[in-house]
């Protein structure tokens, strides 16, 4: 494939160079958001960045990659794999006989490292995943970082943590079911499933909400809480999930609009 001037070409070897001058370290616990086409024309492709989280992380790091499909996904017998939405990244960690692969049906994650067990039971127990019940939480009390490569914060889901910790009225519509397990869930009629699942995305809400997730990139660097470098064409940040809900959390409690706006009204 012939590569256009103006795009950086990077290998491995860049790539993991530049997640270390970062701040990712041997050991880190690291979910990671990513967009390969940001990055530049990267040489072997996925397969070389999920390659350079784990050189800079090494062998006693956890990488998690989140291979969502969305709550929208209507054919739950298909292969999770056809219904990824977070990108070639992930999809090729997933396809490793090395990591693990979570099984939820709207949620799943794969990972690699110690706390990788730990990490995808925890996940595929609960069908809505919040607060203290999610991954991220457990990977929070682990020291957890998030990692955003070449995407904002729009996609750094440990915010929606802020959301449900602080018990922000859009979105804890769904929080009686937030203990309901997959199992359970699965075993419900198609209507009642239909009805939590219109509840979690909330549906039965009388507007709508836009996020606006990047207001905490201001916030988080006038606190020196962000690590901010390019690698490739790409803009990267680390930060620790323990920050962003801690500083999350401060922001919601001045103004519970923080992190998102209503864009419709039934009125």
């Amino acid at each position: 494939m012939p590569v256009k001037e103006d795009v950086p070409t990077v290998t491995r070897e860049d790539i993991a160079r530049g997640l270390v001058a970062l701040g990712l370290k041997r050991g880190d616990c690291v979910v990671a958001h990513s967009s390969l086409s940001s990055l530049g024309y990267v040489e072997r492709g996925p397969a070389a960045v999920v390659d350079a989280v784990i050189d800079a992380i090494g062998p006693d790091g956890t990488a998690v990659f989140p291979t969502y499909c969305g709550s929208r996904r209507k054919d739950l017998s298909a292969p999770i794999e056809d219904s990824i939405t977070t990108g070639a990244i992930p999809k090729d960690a997933r396809s490793r006989d090395d990591f693990l692969k979570g099984v939820h049906p709207f949620y799943s994650i794969c990972a690699k490292g110690p706390l990788a067990a730990e990490l995808i039971e925890l996940n595929d127990r609960f069908i809505f995943p919040a607060g203290e019940r999610k991954f991220l939480y457990r990977m929070s009390e682990h020291g957890g970082k998030v990692l955003l490569l070449g995407v904002g914060h729009d996609s750094n889901s440990s915010i929606h943590l802020v959301e449900e910790l602080g018990s922000l009225e859009y979105k804890v519509q769904d929080k009686p079911f937030w203990s309901l397990g997959v199992k359970e869930f699965l075993a419900l009629p198609g209507e009642r499933r239909l009805e939590l699942l219109r509840a979690h995305r909330g549906e039965g809400l009388p507007y709508g909400t836009a996020y606006h997730f990047d207001a905490m990139d201001a916030v988080l660097r006038r606190r020196g809480l962000i690590s901010v470098a390019r690698v490739g064409a790409a803009e990267c940040r680390l930060m620790t999930i323990a920050d962003i809900v801690r500083v999350g959390l401060e922001e919601v409690k001045r103004d519970p609009w923080f992190l998102r706006s209503k864009v419709r009204s039934t009125s």
